[in-house]
């Protein structure tokens, strides 16, 4: 070891926070080759390193993971192998794909991996496996979702009745009582508004459809706060024929005027499926309407949904980056992270201060004996942070897809480079945003990401990611900025050329996927079947709305205590809360306990 311990906790200056920080939080400072640092990681969380296995992989993720083998056996029939069944197939299925994964990881990768084995007693398949497995999870997850929805009642027709002839442009295009204002048919979820200025006495009228038919006890609807299930007199549920439902939504008191309603729908169908257990019928997913009545006078891109308190609906991650005018002293980039907790994750967080031998010094946030984190700054003030976004253009879908001629022998094999390697990449290399997007996009993704890189030169970008399987001309690669506009000339995510807000559904990437219907399975873009999609376009929006109401320049105290706000943050599976100071190169995380902002946010300075 080159440099002594002393020196180097003299060159990373830890500044107390006014409470005092969790004990399952750990800071190491790594130096060295990166055997060194891998081994030193491994020596001095060997305990943890092995307790986070154990009861992450082996207690939960594995008999989680299991759970979606006998879907998945459904369309892909290896899985009904006997070495598959019985909890066999997480543990198979993610070292399968980890060992095929462990090709890009390059040497330095793959060097580090083994110093975290021989330092904590793991195997190195174990370290691997605990390295690759979040990308793996989230795909062979998503098509097992996607499965599921393919199962589960669709909607064919939504329609606010009386809309084509009340004097009203109820589509905010200009026209006034068009044919088909106020109806969606074909049914293509919204990505904004679905309807404005509507009658306080409007009707809502949804039509699903499954071949195995609709339940009508089943059919749900919310109305903000409200909620109205069979029987309510405010519902009228007429079985069309045998595959189809029609639902029509009566407001038994007139909607509030000038007002934003959220309404959210669903429905089962007549199947019950007995394995694996409990009994039970495919449900649709929460499918969301946002209009607004008369007099809001707001067009359907401005609208911002209201905050949900359900206890259903929680919280995806997001990612807030601000810059010039709107940065009170330098770039910022704020992140919340959630996924899965399985109530052990937080036992053991870690913010890891690497110290190579070549290339800058940086730090990332994440968990003992996984080499990343995925957020992190370097010592060039370069920060990078990502968010999961469902997409079934990943990987393990192309493997499928390559193997189509038999999928009597076809598996789910991922490839690529995981995320948390992609974030490592920027951070060893980039010095800017535009070297930082350079190294996030070399190799392919695993699954689908939505990063958002900045420097402290107020550079700011979003780079939306999938795999690319279907080859649609983008290279699986979608990048803006503040200043960047659609088509209709809407900023992609952004209210000033200083801010930029990316949350788990892709907002430029919005055609993810074609569509087509593999071995009987239909396969759709992100916004038709990800339970992310509409949980993260109100998050969104509910960012964007304390960011609007922000009067002055945005600091470090402002975005903690955003990133702690119950409307924006996991209270089950927080994984960790961060700013990235990148003008004074200081890490500002929150960790360590449930949700992650119930601990003290505890700045880290890197040193130059």
């Amino acid at each position: 070891m080159k440099t002594s311990l002393p020196l180097l906790l003299l060159s990373f200056v830890m500044a107390c926070a006014p409470a005092t920080p969790p004990p399952t939080r750990e800071t190491l400072v790594l130096t060295g080759t990166a055997y060194d640092r891998g081994l030193q990681h491994g020596t001095q969380l060997r305990s943890k390193i092995r307790s986070f296995y154990t009861t992450l992989m082996t207690n939960s993720l594995f008999p989680f993971l299991s759970r979606e083998q006998p879907d998945i056996a459904t369309l892909l029939k290896e899985y009904d192998a006997d070495r598959y069944k019985n909890g066999g197939f997480a543990r198979e299925l993610l070292l399968e794909s980890a060992k095929n994964l462990e090709r890009n990881l390059g040497r330095s990768g793959r060097d580090e991996l083994r110093g975290i084995a021989d330092g904590s007693g793991l195997t190195y398949e174990e370290v691997l496996i605990l390295n690759t497995f979040v990308d793996t999870t989230l795909a062979v997850r998503g098509i097992g979702l996607a499965i599921r929805q393919g199962r589960a009642p669709v909607v064919d027709s939504v329609e606010f009745l009386g809309l084509g002839s009340d004097g009203v442009d109820n589509s905010g295009e200009g026209t006034i009582d068009e044919t088909d204002e106020g109806v969606i048919t074909p049914y293509v979820p919204p990505y904004f508004a679905a309807a404005v200025e509507i009658d306080v006495r409007t009707k809502l009228r949804v039509v699903f459809s499954d071949p195995d038919g609709v339940d009508p006890q089943t059919v749900r609807v919310r109305m903000n706060e409200g909620l109205f299930i069979f029987g309510d007199p405010a519902l009228e549920i007429v079985e069309l024929d045998a595959t189809r439902v029609q639902l029509t939504f009566t407001p038994l008191e007139p909607l509030p005027a000038a007002s934003t309603i959220t309404f959210v729908v669903s429905a089962g169908d007549k199947r019950i499926i007995e394995i694996p257990g409990p009994p039970r019928a495919s449900f649709r997913r929460d499918e969301e309407f946002v209009v607004t009545t008369r007099g809001a006078r707001l067009a359907p891109r401005d609208i911002s949904r209201p905050a949900l308190t359900d206890n259903r609906t929680r919280p995806p991650p997001f990612t807030l980056g601000v810059r010039g005018a709107r940065a009170a002293s330098g770039p910022l980039l704020a992140h919340s992270f959630a996924l899965l907790d399985a109530n052990t994750a937080h036992k053991h967080t870690v913010l890891l201060m690497h110290r190579p031998d070549t290339g800058p010094a940086y730090a990332t946030v994440g968990w003992a004996g996984i080499v990343y984190g995925i957020s992190g700054l370097n010592e060039r003030g370069v920060g990078v942070a990502c968010n999961p976004s469902d997409t079934l253009d990943n990987s393990v879908v192309g493997s499928v897809l390559d193997q189509v001629a038999d999928l009597s022998k076809a598996k789910l094999l991922a490839s690529g480079l995981p995320v948390g390697f992609l974030v490592k990449r920027v951070l060893e290399r980039a010095s800017n945003v535009a070297e930082g997007v350079d190294a996030l996009t070399e190799i392919d993704p695993v699954y689908g990401w939505n990063c958002t890189i900045a420097d402290d030169q107020g550079g700011l970008e979003v780079v939306e990611l999938d795999s690319d399987v279907f080859r649609q001309g983008q290279g699986g690669v979608y990048r803006y900025g503040p200043t960047d506009r659609d088509p209709s000339m809407r900023r992609y995510s952004s209210l000033t050329d200083d801010d930029v807000i990316s949350g788990s559904s892709y907002t430029r990437n919005v055609d993810d996927s074609i569509t087509l219907n593999l071995a009987g399975q239909r396969v759709v873009p992100q916004r038709f079947w990800s339970g992310f999609f509409f949980r993260s376009r109100r998050v969104i929006d509910n960012v964007t709305r304390r960011l609007a109401a922000r009067t002055e320049p945005v600091d470090v105290p402002w975005l903690e205590a955003l990133l702690a706000e119950p409307e924006v943050i996991d209270r089950s599976d927080s994984m960790n809360a961060v700013v990235l100071d990148l003008k004074n190169r200081t890490v500002h995380s929150a960790m360590g306990t449930i949700p992650a902002t119930a601990s003290p946010f505890v700045a880290t300075e890197l040193g130059r």
